[in-house]
């Protein structure tokens, strides 16, 4: 007779969002409730575009317009600290004071930022990187096999990873 697996309770579920991706962090949010655990949102300045947009020959192409235009490192950090205000908000507006929440701005590598997190020692978690839909499947993997390659492909495959301890 097989073993019945032993159930994982998710103490942190840790949202990261990004520059330029629609943040709606409700069902994020709703999922932390839902597990009763707490909620972190990670708004990543990734440092990548930021060095990108202070070359010279960066362009970014006018919504309205369609035309090119020089890209404004300055305009970006704006851009950033706005959108970064508008999910705090919203997430004041889900969870209001009493709920177990926290959100913060790290200027750093996507894969960096979420290192960090999870080194804080809260674990297990699940991680849910920008974009990515927290209804979908979720992989399992022990913190010891999450490395920076495996990070990195987590943030581009959009899929939530639950991430037991070593």
């Amino acid at each position: 007779m097989a073993r019945r697996e032993e159930e994982v309770r998710i103490r942190r579920v840790i949202a990261c969002f990004a520059p330029g991706h629609a943040a709606r962090p409700e069902a994020a949010a709703r999922l932390a409730r839902e597990l009763e655990a707490e909620f972190l949102g990670l708004f990543i300045e990734d440092v990548e575009l930021l060095r990108f947009a202070s070359l010279p020959f960066a362009r970014e192409v006018g919504l309205a317009s369609a035309l090119p235009m020089a890209m404004s490192l300055a305009g970006l950090e704006r851009q950033m600290r706005a959108q970064a205000r508008l999910l705090e908000d919203a997430l004041q507006a889900i969870f209001g004071p009493a709920a177990p929440w926290s959100f913060r701005v790290e200027r750093a590598s996507p894969s960096s930022a979420v290192e960090a997190a999870l080194a804080e020692g809260h674990a297990p978690a699940l991680l849910v990187p920008p974009g990515g839909d927290v209804r979908a499947e979720r992989r399992l993997v022990r913190r010891v096999e999450l490395t920076t390659a495996a990070l990195r492909e987590w943030m581009e495959g959009k899929r939530p990873v639950l991430v037991l301890p070593e």
